[in-house]
C-alpha cells in the first residue's frame, strides 16, 4: 500500500510535467491548427473579393471595347448605353491627345491628362487614380483600351465607392478579416489602409493586375486558438464534447430547414397557389402563375423567400419544382379553361443542366396541352445565365415551350445578354411598376424596358399591378398582360376555379 502511495506521491515537478507536458502539446497543436485555420477562412474571404474585382474589371474591359466601337458615333450612345451599367462612374472616349465624349457629360474637349498624366493610355491598362473632376476624393479603378491602327482609345472608370462597399464582410466567417485593400501598381483603395505587416495577407488574380490585401483578426484566430485548446485537453473532456457535439449536430441535421424540405416534398407538404394573368387589352384572365407554398407540420406556413433560397442552396430546387410540375398536372387535370390558356412556372437556372431536361418538358407540355393549356417557364435571375444554358432553354423554345424572363431588372440579366438569349415573355419585376405616378429617374427605367421589349417582340407582362393608375399607364404603353392584387391575389386550387366561373361570366 505504501509503494502504491509512494509511486503517486510523485516530487512536484514530475507533477507539472504531467500536468504541463499535454497542455505544451495540447498550446502548440492548437496554435498551429488555429493558424492554418484562420488563414483559410481569410483566404476563402479573399478570394470572393477577388472574383467580385474580376468580374467587374472583365466587365470593364467589354464596356471599353464597345465604346471604342461607338468612336466614330454620336457621343449620347455612348450616354445610352451606360444607363444600364451600374457601379461604373463613366465612361470615356479619346484619341491620342485629348478625351472627346463622355458617358456622363457628353461631347467635350478636355486633355487627356484628365484621365492620368503617369499612366500609359496608348496599351490596354488598369490603373487607379486618387478622383475624377466630379469626385475627386472617391477613388477609382481605370479600365482602358486602345486601337493602334485607329489611334483611338477607350477608358472605363469603375465606382471606388462600390469597390469599398464590396469589401463588406460576406456571410461566411464575417470577422476573420479586419481591413480590406485593393492594390494595383503600388497604389491602394483605399489610399492609406492601415496593415501591420505581419498580419497582412496577399492575394493576386490570375486574370488582371491587381492584389487584395487582407488583414486577419488577432481576435477571430485567438477565438479559435481557445476553442482548439479546448478540444485538445484531456481525452475524456474531447468525448464527452465530441459526442454532445455529434448529438447536437445530428438533431440539428434532422431539424434542418434542408432535410425537412426534402421530407416535405416526400410528404407532399407544399401545394400550390395561383394567381391570374390578366389581358389588358378586354381584361379577361388568359393563364396563371403557380406559386409554391409549405404547409411545415410543425412550422405551420413558410414563406416562400425563406425556403426557396435554402432550396437552392442545397441542391433541392430542382426536384422541388418537378414537384411543382406534377401537382400542378394533378390540379388541372380537370379543369375546364379557355382556349390557350397558361400555366406559368418559375424555374430556376440550375434546372436546365439537368440531363433529362428535355424529357421532364415534353412531359409537362403533352400533359397540359391535352386539357388545353400551354406551359410557361420564367427564369429567375438569381443565378447567372451561362451560354449554355441560353443553348437549353433555345431547345425547349423549339419543342413548343414558351420561355420567359422574371422579374427583369433585379438579378443577372443585363441588356446585352438580352440581346442574345431566346425568350418569348419578358416580366417586368414590380419595383419598376410602384414607380408609375412618380418623377424618378426609376419610372424612365420602366418606359425604357417597355420600348425595348416592344423593340424586341417580346411579350411583356407587368408584375405587381395593385392600382386602377398603374393598369391604366401600363395598358397605354401596350403591355400586354397585368397580374397583381387589383385582378387578384394568389389563391388555392378551389378558391380559383370559383374565381375563373365568376370571371368568364362578364
Amino acid at each position: 500500500m505504501r509503494r502504491k502511495i509512494a509511486k503517486l506521491n510523485l516530487p512536484l515537478w514530475q507533477w507539472l510535467a504531467v500536468i504541463l507536458f499535454p497542455i505544451g502539446v495540447a498550446v502548440v497543436a492548437s496554435y498551429l491548427s488555429a493558424q492554418y485555420f484562420v488563414e483559410d477562412k481569410v483566404k476563402g474571404v479573399g478570394g470572393i473579393y477577388v472574383g467580385n474585382i474580376d468580374t467587374l474589371i472583365s466587365h470593364a474591359d467589354e464596356i471599353s471595347h464597345y465604346a471604342l466601337a461607338l468612336k466614330d458615333t454620336e457621343c449620347q450612345e455612348l450616354h445610352n448605353y451606360m444607363l444600364f451599367q451600374p457601379y461604373f462612374r463613366s465612361a470615356l472616349i479619346f484619341d491620342s491627345q485629348r478625351v472627346y465624349c463622355s458617358s456622363k457629360t457628353g461631347d467635350i474637349d478636355v486633355p487627356l491628362g484628365i484621365v492620368s498624366t503617369t499612366e500609359n493610355l496608348e496599351i490596354p491598362n488598369q490603373f487607379i487614380i486618387g478622383g475624377t473632376p466630379f469626385m475627386p476624393e472617391v477613388p477609382a479603378i481605370v479600365a482602358s483600351n486602345w486601337e493602334p491602327i485607329s489611334k483611338h482609345g477607350a477608358a472605363v472608370i469603375i465606382e471606388g465607392q462600390y469597390l469599398l462597399d464590396s469589401f463588406v464582410q460576406p456571410n461566411v466567417f464575417p470577422s476573420a478579416v479586419i481591413n480590406v485593400a485593393l492594390s494595383i501598381n503600388g497604389k491602394t483603395i483605399p489610399e492609406s489602409p492601415e496593415f501591420k505587416q505581419n498580419e497582412v495577407m496577399t492575394l493576386d488574380s490570375d486574370k488582371h493586375n491587381f492584389s487584395v490585401l487582407l488583414a486577419m483578426s488577432p481576435a477571430f484566430f485567438w477565438h479559435f486558438f481557445w476553442i482548439f485548446l479546448a478540444i485538445s485537453l484531456p481525452v475524456s473532456i474531447v468525448l464527452i464534447t465530441g459526442t454532445i457535439l455529434f448529438v447536437l449536430y445530428s438533431r440539428v441535421t434532422r431539424h434542418s430547414l434542408a432535410d425537412d424540405i426534402r421530407s416535405g416534398i416526400e410528404n407532399e407538404e407544399f401545394f400550390l397557389v395561383y394567381q391570374p394573368v390578366i389581358c389588358a387589352e378586354d381584361g379577361k384572365a388568359k393563364g396563371v402563375e403557380a406559386l409554391v407554398r409549405w404547409q411545415h407540420p410543425q412550422m405551420g406556413l413558410v414563406r416562400p423567400d425563406l425556403f426557396i433560397p435554402i432550396a437552392e442552396e442545397g441542391k433541392l430546387i430542382v426536384p422541388l419544382t418537378n414537384y411543382i410540375f406534377e401537382r400542378a398536372l394533378k390540379d388541372f387535370a380537370d379543369m375546364k379553361v379557355e382556349p390557350g390558356f397558361r400555366i406559368a412556372f418559375n424555374v430556376a437556372p440550375e434546372h436546365f443542366t439537368q440531363d433529362d431536361i428535355e424529357s421532364k418538358f415534353i412531359h409537362l407540355r403533352d400533359s397540359l396541352e391535352r386539357i388545353g393549356v400551354k406551359p410557361l417557364i420564367e427564369i429567375t435571375e438569381r443565378q447567372l445565365l451561362t451560354p449554355d444554358i441560353c443553348q437549353c432553354i433555345e431547345s425547349l423554345r423549339q419543342l413548343g415551350i414558351l420561355v420567359a424572363i422574371d422579374d427583369f431588372g433585379t438579378g443577372q440579366t443585363t441588356l446585352s445578354l438580352l440581346q442574345t438569349m431566346p425568350l418569348d415573355y419578358l416580366k417586368i419585376d414590380k419595383c419598376f411598376i410602384d414607380t408609375i405616378g412618380q418623377d424618378s429617374v426609376t419610372s424612365h427605367v420602366l418606359d425604357t424596358i417597355i420600348e425595348l421589349s416592344h423593340k424586341m417582340n417580346y411579350v411583356v407582362v407587368a408584375e405587381g399591378v395593385e392600382t386602377q393608375e398603374q393598369a391604366d399607364y401600363l395598358t397605354s404603353r401596350q403591355v400586354h398582360f397585368l397580374q397583381g392584387y387589383l385582378f387578384a391575389k394568389p389563391m388555392k386550387l378551389a378558391d380559383l376555379k370559383l374565381w375563373l366561373v365568376e370571371h368568364f361570366k362578364h
